[in-house]
Order: C-alpha cells, then structure tokens, then sequence
C-alpha cells in the first residue's frame, strides 16, 4: 500500500469515522431491539420453538440475524479506522510510537495477546494523537479504559451465551443462557456509546493536532 501524507491520511481518516460512527448508531439501535427481544424471551413472551407461529418470535430471531451482519461490519469498519488512525501517527513520526499501521489491527487476532496488545496500542494512538511526550504514549484516560473493558466482557459474555443457548437441554439452562445475552446486550451500551466517543475524539484530535504536530516537529 502506498504511503500516504499526514494531512490526506487524516482527510481519509474522518471519511472512515463517519461510517464507523454511522454503524455504532445502528449497532446502539439493535442492541436495544435485541435486549427488548432478550428480556421478552427470558420472561416467556417470546419462544423461539415457536418460530413459524410467533410473529413476535420471527422479528426476534431476524432482528438477531441482521445484528451479527451489522456488527462484522462495523467490527472491519472499525479495524480500517483502527489502521489509518495508526498509519497517520507513524507518518506523523511520533516519537516513541510502538506500533506499525498493520500490528495496531493485527493483534485482535492473536489469542492471549489480543486481551491487552490492542488497548496499548489504541492507547498509544490516543495520547500521540494528543501531542503526548513520547513519555507519556503509555498514560491512560478513563474513556480507553470503559471502551476496553466493556469490549472484553461484552464478547465474552455474548460468545458464552450462544455457546450456551445452542447446547441447551432444559428451560433453566435456556434462560441461564438468555440472561448472560441480556448481561451482554446491557454492556453492549456502554461499549457503543465509549466507541463512538472514542472515534470522535482521536478522528478530532488528529485533525486538529497531529498535523501542526508534525509541520511543527
């Protein structure tokens, strides 16, 4: 891929938030239809055994279907805003950067690493883009912090429900699995709404300092 100037790289980078921001509007709006479906079910409302007779069962279940299509979408979205947020921070040769454009997506797919590899590196975007000293690349700030951990319990609380929900053999086991989805979907909130603060800011922040950063270095 060619390399790309700092003040193109963050024209790029604004156009890339804009529709990440647009898909966690639509995840926060789904995951709401999804925890309204997921307390209906726990309470006995909805049963999805009934599919074929329950109009509210079938909203449910294609409610659920075209949330997982939104959410690898976002999550790609989310890894490309992810790769020129870092590529724009390596072109802007920040001192004490510690991540390539491609590493700062990569870890996501590398077990055990992938619990703290991608917060550090996300970390370290947020303060260069800042202008943070290259001492400071490793501070944190609460929002990071919200961001991540409703990231991990979230996955994992949602990935344990459906492992869950498909071995089911008694109602009791069905509703244990409903209720981590509802623990999820709960979560699930407060990531969406940290993400979209999250890409705000670091998008805001580069434009308006990462460039007189780097003019300026």
């Amino acid at each position: 891929m060619a390399e790309m100037d700092v003040g193109s790289g963050i024209e790029l980078l604004q156009q890339r938030a804009k529709f990440v921001k647009a898909l966690l509007i639509a995840g926060l709006v789904l995951v709401v239809a999804m925890l309204a479906g997921e307390i209906a079910e726990y309470a006995g409302i909805i049963n999805l055994e009934e599919i074929d007779q329950s109009p509210l069962a079938r909203l449910y279940a294609a409610t659920a279907l075209f949330s997982v299509v939104v959410t690898i979408v976002t999550f790609i979205a989310f890894a490309m805003w992810i790769y020129r947020a870092a590529a724009n921070v390596v072109a802007a040769e920040v001192s004490g950067f510690e991540y390539s454009a491609g590493w700062a997506v990569g870890w996501y797919f590398i077990p055990i690493a992938n619990l703290v590899k991608p917060f550090h590196a996300m970390r370290q975007i947020w303060n260069a883009s800042y202008g943070q000293a290259s001492n400071a690349l490793n501070h944190g700030d609460p929002l990071l912090t919200i961001w991540w951990t409703t990231w991990l319990i979230s996955n994992i609380a949602n990935n344990i429900s459906a492992r869950l929900s498909l071995r089911a053999d008694t109602v009791s086991e069905a509703q244990f699995a409903t209720m981590l989805g509802i623990v999820g979907s709960l979560v699930s909130l407060i990531l969406y709404s940290a993400a979209l603060r999250l890409v705000d800011r670091i998008t805001t922040a580069q434009r308006d300092r990462l460039t007189a950063a780097h003019i300026f270095a």
